[in-house]
C-alpha cells in the first residue's frame, strides 16, 4: 500500500483542512469499509456520500467529487422513478424523494469538493442549478447562499485570465479548469504502479514485429539504477537516416476527422486500397490498422454513436478541454473490449505509461471532463458505473494522469488538432542531444522514428521532447520543467551543469 499523500493543494481558507496525522489511518480504514459495503449495495446513495466525505477529509477532493456525483445521479434516478409512478397512477401526491437533509449532505460534499479542486466555476454552476430545487426549500436557500459567495472569486479569476490572452477556448479553460496534485492513492495495488517483466517482454515482441530487421529493444535505462526506469536501446547497428520504428496507434483523437471515407484507426484519407472489418462497414487504410483496431477499441465502439463527444471539439486548432474526453474515449473502449475481468490499469497500452506523481505536479481536474463525461461514455459502452469498481474515480483519474504525461499533440492541416498516445513514443527517454527524431505523417496519427546519426548496437536511444538542442542550458531547463518538475539530467545537461550541482535527483524524466 502506498503512503498517504494529499492531492489537495491549499490556496483558500475555505478549503477542507488537512487531517490530523493520527486520523489518517482511521480515515483510510473507513474508506476501505465503505468500499466493501458498496460492493454489496452499489446503488446506495448514502454510502457513496459517506465515502465521498471520507475522501474529502483525507484531502482527496477529486475522489470525493466522483463519489458525490454518483450519489447525485442516484438521487436523480429516484426522483425520475417517483415522477413516473406519479404519472402512471395519475396521483396528485408529491413524488417520493429522499429526505431533504440526506440530499443536502451529499450536495454539500460535492460542492465543497469542487471548491477544494479549484473548480470554482463548476462549483458556482452546480449551486446555481439548485437554487430552484423543487420540493427542497432548505436546499434551495443553501444553494443561493453558496452561489452568491462565489461570485466575487469568479470575477477575480475572469479578470486574471484576461491578462494571459489566448484563444476563446483557452480563455474558457483558464476559467473553468481545476487541478489537484498527482499522487498515488493508498488503495491502488502495488503492481498497478510498476511495469512488470512480462510487460517488457510483450513490448519487445511488438518491436520484433515492426521494422525488419528489428532495430530496437526495451530494457533498463542507463539514466537510473531504479529497476522500473526503462529506455529504448539499439537492437543492432543503425545507420544515420534509417527508419527504425513505425509507431501506429489506435489511441489518437482528432478535432476534425475527414469528411470523406477515411481510416477509422489512424484517420488517413483518401483510401487507395481500403479494407473493412467483418462486423460493420468501418474502413481502414491497411490490414495493419484494421487488426490494430479490432485488437483494441473497435469491438466496444462498433455500432455506437459518439458524435455528441466530437461536436464540442469540431473547430479546435489548439489543445483545449474538449480534446480530453475524445482521447479518453478510445482508452475506455479498449478497456471495455478487454473483457469484464480485465483491470484498466493492467491493459498493456496503459500499464506501460507512467504519471508524473508524488513530486508536486498538478494535473487538470474538472467535473465535466473528469467525471461526468467519462461516466456517460462508460454507460454508453454498457458499463454499470455504480457496480463496476474497475472504473472508480481513483482508477479513472490515475488513467488520466498517465495520459496527460504521455500524450503528444499538434495541429494537422487535414485533421485539426491531433492528440495521441502511440505505443512506443512514451518509452523513449529525453535527451537535449538526441540520437533519433520522430516525424508525424501528415493526415494520420502514425509517427516514424529516424536515426540522427549512426547508433551502435546496445546504445540507448533518446529523442527530444522539445526542440531545445541549440538553446543554452538555463533555457532548456526552463522549457523542460513541465515534463520533469526538476532540472533535466540528460548527458548533455550533466556535462554543462555546475560542478557543485553533482548528481542531483534520480532522473525523474527517465521513463
Amino acid at each position: 500500500m502506498c503512503s498517504w499523500k494529499p492531492s489537495l493543494y491549499h490556496t483558500h481558507d475555505g478549503q477542507t483542512p488537512s487531517p490530523a496525522p493520527d486520523a489518517v489511518s482511521r480515515l483510510i480504514e473507513a474508506v476501505s469499509s465503505c468500499t466493501t459495503r458498496l460492493q454489496a449495495d452499489p446503488c446506495n446513495a448514502g454510502l457513496w456520500t459517506e465515502r465521498a466525505n471520507r475522501y474529502m477529509q483525507l484531502n482527496y477532493p477529486e475522489l470525493a467529487v466522483g463519489d458525490a456525483y454518483r450519489a447525485k445521479l442516484l438521487y436523480e434516478r429516484a426522483d425520475a422513478a417517483a415522477e413516473d409512478r406519479k404519472r402512471s397512477s395519475k396521483s396528485l401526491e408529491e413524488p417520493i424523494v429522499a429526505e431533504e437533509q440526506v440530499r443536502i449532505n451529499a450536495y454539500t460534499v460535492l460542492g465543497q469538493a469542487l471548491y477544494d479542486c479549484h473548480c470554482h466555476w463548476e462549483c458556482f454552476e452546480f449551486w446555481l442549478s439548485l437554487t430552484h430545487a423543487k420540493h427542497f426549500p432548505q436546499l434551495s436557500r443553501l444553494a443561493l447562499t453558496k452561489a452568491n459567495a462565489l461570485k466575487q472569486l469568479l470575477a477575480q479569476k475572469k479578470q486574471a485570465a484576461a491578462t494571459y490572452g489566448g484563444t476563446a477556448a483557452q480563455q474558457r479553460d483558464m476559467l473553468r479548469d481545476g487541478s489537484v496534485v498527482t499522487v498515488h492513492y493508498p488503495w491502488i495495488a502495488e503492481h498497478h504502479l510498476r511495469r512488470s517483466l512480462e510487460l517488457v517482454e510483450r513490448v519487445n515482441e511488438e518491436l520484433k514485429d515492426n521494422v525488419q530487421p528489428p532495430a530496437l529493444r526495451l530494457g533498463n535505462s542507463t539514466l537510473s539504477p531504479l529497476p522500473d526506469v526503462l529506455g529504448m536501446f539499439a537492437a543492432r547497428d543503425i545507420k544515420k537516416g534509417e527508419c527504425i520504428l513505425i509507431d501506429r496507434t489506435a489511441t489518437g483523437a482528432v478535432s476534425r476527422p475527414p469528411s470523406t471515407p477515411h481510416c477509422e484507426a489512424c484517420y488517413d484519407a483518401p483510401l487507395t486500397s481500403p479494407t473493412t472489418a467483418s462486423c460493420c462497414s468501418a474502413l481502414f487504410c491497411s490490414p495493419a490498422c484494421r487488426d490494430l483496431a479490432l485488437g483494441t477499441y473497435h469491438r466496444a465502439l462498433c455500432g455506437r454513436d459518439f458524435s455528441w463527444l466530437l461536436a464540442p471539439a469540431a473547430s479546435l486548432r489548439e489543445n483545449a478541454s474538449p480534446m480530453r474526453p475524445l482521447l479518453l474515449l478510445r482508452f475506455l473502449a479498449l478497456c471495455v473490449a478487454a473483457g469484464p475481468s480485465a483491470h484498466p490499469l493492467e491493459h498493456p497500452l496503459i500499464a506501460r505509461l507512467t504519471p508524473l506523481a508524488n513530486c508536486g505536479h498538478l494535473d487538470v481536474f474538472t467535473l465535466h471532463e473528469s467525471v461526468t463525461t467519462p461516466l456517460r461514455i462508460l454507460s454508453q459502452l454498457g458499463v454499470d458505473v455504480f457496480a463496476d469498481a474497475r472504473f472508480s474515480t481513483a482508477v479513472l483519474h490515475t488513467l488520466w494522469t498517465r495520459l496527460a504525461n504521455n500524450k503528444a499533440g499538434s495541429y494537422d492541416p487535414s485533421l485539426g488538432f491531433v492528440d495521441a498516445i502511440t505505443p512506443f513514443l512514451p518509452l523513449f527517454n529525453h535527451s537535449c542531444e538526441p540520437n533519433v527524431e520522430y516525424q508525424k505523417e501528415e493526415g494520420t496519427t502514425t509517427i516514424r522514428f529516424f536515426a540522427l546519426r549512426d547508433i551502435a548496437k546496445d546504445e540507448e536511444v533518446f529523442d527530444s521532447y522539445q526542440d531545445v538542442e541549440d538553446l543554452p542550458r538555463e533555457e532548456r531547463v526552463r522549457r523542460m520543467w513541465p515534463w520533469f518538475e526538476q532540472e533535466c539530467l540528460c548527458g548533455k545537461c550533466r556535462k554543462e551543469a555546475p560542478a557543485e550541482a553533482g548528481e542531483k535527483g534520480l532522473n525523474s524524466h527517465a521513463r
